[in-house]
């Protein structure tokens, strides 16, 4: 396929951090440009906490702040990225599709757009209305308006795409009935999980936690900084109980603070060298977040050839099936004794790993990068 010039609307700027909300679409340039694609990442103009990656460059966008956090903020973040989109290119993405439009000028032969649809954005709105409820006349006037913008403005978003890209079966059926958006627009894309910086080995990963190399090793990932709902307490209990059963085992917790206690080694940082330490060091890594949602926690551990058990927050995009171990509650009784049958029986471990490792293969960025370049070829339908 010949080489075309790529832009890429993300919503933040590029981070060492594999939970990052724009990890996505920073991912799928890196993999577009190693296919040999020129590639500009937009973004808004926040701190960088990383490099850009090679091949990519780096186009910050200031965006006025009206309503910090409303739909007006999303939709003047793609209308300042729209300006900044080179006339020279052939493709644009947008990850995710967010609010309004970009504004486009594209006549014959411009542009194709393809966005990636995440969840539906008015869904959304309304299940976190759901919990609340309104004040009075003018609480609740405001929230009609609120949704009214939601609603409007993610239309818009969509409307504009040649390509929308999803990974949540469900979810066409949903904007179809909504939006009455024509299902010759869909198409299934995994979401790309970038690969971590290079482990060291385990033996070397597990001196870096001052673990000795014989002892069975258990690793949590933080999907968010904070403990409590990236579920840092239960992966610690469930430990708590079977701890006893395997002498010397330990719990490394990567990416979120935890209290100090007996067998518990505690990484903090956010990057990829930290979650690439904590997975090779371990036998097992369990993700237990209350926030539901994909975890490419679980791709990266997989990728490594670990065994995971996933919480029931855990989203997959495709059914693991034998893949992973899925725990159905968040008791943290049931983690322990799913935890305690895998530290006991290698061959289970075994098994798992060699699914996952399967499994894993198709959030590979370049294999997602070429489907999506299929997708939107010109004539492609």
């Amino acid at each position: 396929m010949t080489s075309r010039t790529v832009d890429v609307i993300a919503g933040g700027p590029p981070s060492p951090d594999p939970y990052d909300h724009a990890a996505p679409a920073w991912a799928l340039a890196a993999a577009l440009a190693e296919r040999g694609d020129s590639v500009a990442v937009v973004h808004p103009n926040t701190p960088a906490v990383g490099p850009p990656p090679n091949g990519v460059a780096d186009v910050p966008v200031e965006v006025p702040v009206r309503r910090p956090g409303a739909a007006v903020e999303g939709a003047d973040f793609a209308s300042a990225a729209g300006k900044r989109v080179r006339r020279t290119a052939d493709l644009v993405l947008r990850d995710p599709a967010g609010f309004g439009r970009l504004g486009l000028h594209r006549g014959n032969g411009g542009a194709v757009l393809g966005v990636f649809v995440r969840e539906m954005e008015l869904a959304s709105f309304d299940r976190q209305r759901g919990a609340h409820v309104p004040a009075g006349l003018i609480d609740r006037i405001d929230s009609w308006r609120d949704r009214r913008a939601v609603r409007r403005l993610e239309e818009a978003a969509l409307r504009e795409a040649d390509r929308l890209f999803y990974d949540a079966p469900g979810l066409p059926a949903d904007l179809r009935r909504e939006y009455a958006i024509p299902e010759r627009r869909f198409r299934a894309a995994l979401p790309p999980v970038a690969p971590l910086p290079e482990a060291p080995a385990r033996e070397a990963a597990r001196a870096a936690f001052r673990i000795p190399s014989d002892v069975p090793v258990v690793a949590t990932l933080a999907p968010v900084e904070a403990p409590e709902p990236a579920g840092v307490d239960r992966v610690r209990e469930a430990f708590r109980r079977v701890r006893s059963f395997f002498p010397g085992s330990r719990l490394v917790v990567a990416g979120a603070p935890a209290p100090v206690e007996p067998g518990v080694a505690v990484a903090e940082s956010r990057d990829g060298p930290t979650f690439a330490r904590a997975i090779a060091a371990a036998d097992v890594v369990v993700l237990p977040r209350r926030v539901p949602g994909f975890d490419p926690g679980a791709i990266l551990a997989l990728r490594a050839g670990r065994c995971v058990i996933a919480g029931p927050a855990v989203h997959f995009p495709v059914d693991p099936a034998a893949a992973v171990r899925a725990v159905a509650s968040d008791d943290a009784g049931e983690l322990a004794s799913v935890l305690a049958e895998l530290l006991a029986d290698p061959a289970a471990r075994r098994a798992l790993a060699a699914a996952g490792e399967s499994y894993a293969a198709a959030f590979d960025p370049l294999r997602i990068a070429d489907e999506v370049r299929a997708a939107t070829t010109p004539g492609a339908g």
